[in-house]
């Protein structure tokens, strides 16, 4: 972590600063991302390494503070047998989110930026609803969904798991620990058609989001544990989606900055 950007990370501040930055700005951003198998080249905890490197930009850019990443993340079904995956089960996973965003909540900030950049979209929107009803601003954001169009522009291939967008961001991240040259991706025929479903950066029209069909037997059967064509990965496509990534987050957050001042939040509460 860079030295200049350590005042932004609530584990980094003492009480009196926590309560100064809230009463600055009281936006408060959770990145979330997994321990999770990437294939061969790619290191477990790569979603949370992008997880937290984007919202870094964006809170140097907001004066947002940025609650400590928990590393882990629930997993859909395709990636629980593989060595490096460790799963928090969905309602361990949801009442996290819950007790972070209330527990800081107690400490001034009114408005939480939820950043996902882990294949777990089916598992948060329940706790965003769950804070809702008690009364708390949530928007939670999954890296895949803001940046589809940027994806579809830089990249050569289409998403997959490890593939060339994945492979790209820990280029552009975290490159120390990435292995390009045991990078295989591998294809395999799903259980069904993909007509019927979207894939991850897909756009959902007339079809069902991929995690709303088990698709468990596609992956556990892969050699690699990726899929997609990670050797087409570049650190400037990451730096692409990056950039689209942190533009998207920075207009959202000061818009809701500009409608609601610290200290003043939506009223949401039923």
């Amino acid at each position: 972590m860079k030295e200049e950007n350590e005042k932004l990370w609530w584990q980094n501040l003492r009480r009196p600063e926590i309560e100064e930055r809230a009463e600055n700005c009281d936006v408060a951003i959770l990145p979330v991302g997994a321990v999770e198998q990437h294939g061969q080249h790619l290191p477990t905890g790569e979603d949370s390494f992008h997880a937290m490197h984007i919202a870094e930009k964006v809170a140097k850019k907001t004066d947002a503070t940025l609650l400590p990443c928990p590393w882990y993340g629930t997993h859909p079904t395709m990636h629980l047998k593989y060595a490096g995956t460790i799963p928090l089960r969905f309602e361990t996973f949801m009442n996290l989110l819950i007790d972070v965003v209330e527990g800081a909540s107690e400490s001034g900030f009114n408005k939480f930026i939820i950043l996902n950049c882990h294949g777990q979209e089916w598992a948060i929107p329940p706790a965003v609803q769950e804070l809702g009803s008690r009364g708390h601003f949530v928007v939670a954001p999954t890296l895949w969904d803001i940046t589809k169009s940027k994806i579809s522009e830089v990249l050569d291939t289409y998403f997959m798991h490890a593939g060339e967008a994945e492979t790209s961001l820990s280029l552009a991240i975290v490159p120390e620990y990435v292995d390009m040259e045991s990078a295989e991706g591998e294809e395999k025929e799903a259980v069904l058609d993909s007509k019927w479903f979207a894939k991850p950066s897909d756009v959902i029209q007339d079809r069902i989001p991929w995690f709303a069909v088990t698709l468990s037997p596609e992956h556990k059967e892969l050699a690699f544990g990726s899929k997609g064509f990670p050797k087409e990965a570049t650190a400037e496509k990451g730096e692409k989606i990056i950039g689209a990534a942190v533009d998207w987050l920075v207009e959202l957050i000061e818009e809701i900055k500009e409608k609601y001042p610290p200290g003043e939040s939506p009223d949401v509460a039923p």
